[in-house]
């Protein structure tokens, strides 16, 4: 198993799939076979560890890290067959699995709060599920219990629903009725009138609940019960009757006798468990001890009570995180990630939200909810109160806003009062920032923030993968010297147009256009001045045509403008100022200036024109005139079809 382990943190399942996989299966068959051969079950932790230890080998081959939260699933199955001696120990050794990146600087504090997580879900798993051993120690507490067991786990049952673990809560654990259960006991083994359980609020004592209904007790200020609750004593009085020593509460029967015991849990006072009686000497100290294991059973009721919150807390955590992960992953386009980003964190944490991009040393707005559309995108974040997330690299979280002088946002966004905002860092660059903006003070807490956080790094992941993939995609259809279109996308490109227009009528133009005598300038000055002398007239045919037209590098020095919405004069028109601008075009080469121009051919789409093909071959006949009569001019295929 040892081996195994090394091999796991050495990332041989990943170098060598086929050679560890088969020695870590052999390793999980050999523990298996003497833990289950052994009549005590012995080597629980060994056979626990290597199952384990082929997890986390899983997960990294996969290498989606919101898979981690498999170890939750995992160890809380475990909890149901085995004890605290087995899944304590297992818990602990789970860091290990992930060795090699815990103490990466960008992770280390999340790792750390993942394996507390973990840890913790662990304790709270072997108490509160029953185990084979466990079971065997507390068959007393009849089928009730079991079959509700049985039910949760059901493979029917699903767990995807919170209302079904609130349910599952509310139908195993119900502190009030158990606490009043504890009281009638112990009212009955003491003898006592009343037997009153008083929940401490800061520095005050509430009635929770009483023997004699909660109206038939009236807590006042101070009193026994107060300095019982204040020093943590145990407080025994047996003659009240006459004397000025007030209980702290009132009943309708006069209190001759009264005890007292602190509820505690560790150096925490919880409250207080009084018994009383109108008879005088009615207690001894035989009976403050007696009372003082029933408070022991409360005390634990109270501990479960704030358990169980903290339980459904985590399972809605971890349901969120898997359903807004997966959306994170369900695209590789850009503008469809942000938008699931956004929707996932007004889920989270309703209120304003933008989403920043990075661009060089200032931020792009690239989407945004619940705001008004400001006048542009572009937006340096100094003097913000936002840009001190971005100087540190780290959340920032402000729950009253009104205390600062700096504006939130670069852009007038109205009235605000608190603010969280996460910077997505991958690879210790800041590749983006979320925004979130309340009107109200304190409308966030750390449990948002601390889910945001996560699902902020997931998109960090999204949203990388997405710009390499538009990357990818860029260069696929680009030519790589001239920065416009290739041949191939051209074509595409023009193969859309044609069927839009199938449906839509409306003006199409062509022009192909040819850089005249370019062999001479590869022969005089060499081919890098004739990539240079492309690049220049790609440049120029860039930055003329509009932003709808379609430009390409149709093959050498040739070139193919797709004129969207334009007619045959206007194509003339565009064609014209393209070969004037760019004969006006300086190049140097060895000293030298030096022009070049241009010829093009120019052809408008119309109905006659069956196929890309035909209209391809009108635009490459008004060149080849255009060649022909004297280079450096435009013509038009109407011109000369006849």
């Amino acid at each position: 198993m040892f081996l195994s382990y090394l091999g796991l943190i050495s990332e041989y399942p990943i170098k060598h799939k086929e050679i560890w996989f088969a020695s870590g299966i052999s390793t999980v068959i050999i523990c298996g076979f003497f833990h289950f051969k052994s009549e005590e079950k012995k080597y629980s932790v060994e056979f626990l560890f290597s199952l384990s230890i082929m997890l986390a080998a899983t997960l990294q081959v996969i290498n989606i890290q919101w898979l981690k939260i498999l170890y939750f699933p995992f160890i809380i199955i475990l909890s149901f067959f085995y004890g605290k001696r087995t899944i304590i120990p297992l818990s602990i050794l789970m860091p290990s699995l992930e060795a090699k990146k815990f103490f990466e600087s960008q992770s280390i504090i999340e790792n750390i709060i993942f394996f507390l997580v973990l840890f913790i879900t662990a304790l709270i798993s072997v108490f509160l599920l029953k185990s084979p051993e466990r079971k065997e120690e507390k068959n007393s507490k009849g089928n009730k219990q079991t079959e509700r067991i049985d039910d949760f786990l059901d493979e029917t049952k699903v767990l995807g629903s919170s209302k079904f673990v609130s349910d599952y809560f509310e139908s195993t654990f119900n502190p009030d009725n158990e606490m009043k259960e504890i009281l009638e006991i112990s009212k009955k083994t003491i003898f006592a009138d009343s037997v009153n359980l008083f929940t401490g609020y800061g520095e005050e004592l509430k009635l929770r609940c009483s023997t004699d209904g909660a109206r038939g007790i009236i807590t006042i200020d101070g009193g026994l019960i107060t300095q019982c609750y204040k020093e943590r004593k145990n407080i025994i009085a047996t003659d009240m009757h006459g004397k000025k020593i007030e209980a702290g509460y009132v009943r309708k029967e006069h209190i001759s006798s009264l005890i007292a015991v602190p509820i505690t849990d560790g150096d925490f006072v919880l409250g207080v468990v009084t018994a009383d009686s109108s008879r005088v000497r009615a207690f001894s100290s035989a009976d403050l001890d007696t009372l003082r294991i029933f408070s022991n059973q409360i005390m634990k009721i109270l501990q479960r009570e704030r358990v169980y919150p903290q339980i459904h807390r985590s399972f809605n955590t971890l349901k969120i995180l898997n359903e807004e992960s997966s959306k994170l992953l369900s695209s590789l386009n850009l503008e469809v990630i942000v938008q699931n980003l956004i929707d996932s964190a007004f889920r989270i944490a309703p209120g304003s939200i933008v989403f920043f991009l990075s661009r060089d040393r200032n931020f792009e707005l690239f989407n945004f909810k619940g705001i008004q559309e400001p006048e542009r995108r572009n937006f340096s974040l100094k003097g913000t109160l936002i840009e001190m997330s971005v100087k540190n690299k780290a959340p920032l979280f402000i729950s009253d806003v009104k205390k600062y002088r700096m504006p939130v946002l670069p852009f007038d966004s109205g009235e605000i009062g608190s603010v969280f905002s996460l910077p997505l860092i991958y690879e210790k660059e800041i590749i983006g920032l979320l925004v979130v903006t309340s009107e109200e003070t304190g409308a966030f807490n750390s449990y948002q923030a601390e889910i945001l956080s996560v699902l902020g790094n997931q998109a960090s992941i999204s949203i990388t993968n997405a710009k390499f993939h538009s990357e990818i995609e860029k260069i696929a259809i680009t030519d790589g010297l001239t920065g416009l279109f290739n041949h191939r996308h051209f074509q595409e490109r023009l193969l859309q147009e044609f069927k839009r227009l199938e449906r839509f009528t409306e003006p199409m133009s062509l022009l192909l256009i040819d850089i005249d005598y370019f062999k001479k300038v590869n022969d005089t000055y060499g081919h890098p001045v004739g990539d240079s002398v492309l690049k220049g007239v790609a440049g120029v045919i860039g930055k003329t045509i509009r932003n709808i037209d379609i430009a390409a590098r149709y093959g050498g020095e040739e070139f193919a403008v797709i004129l969207i919405g334009t007619d045959i004069n206007g194509a003339n028109n565009m064609a014209e100022r393209l070969r004037k601008t760019i004969s006006d075009v300086k190049f140097k080469a060895d000293g030298n200036i030096f022009h070049v121009t241009i010829s093009t051919g120019i052809a408008a789409w119309s109905k006659e024109i069956k196929s890309t093909m035909d209209f391809i071959d009108r635009a490459d006949k008004a060149l080849y005139h255009a060649k022909n009569s004297g280079r450096n001019r435009c013509v038009v295929w109407d011109e000369i079809k006849s």
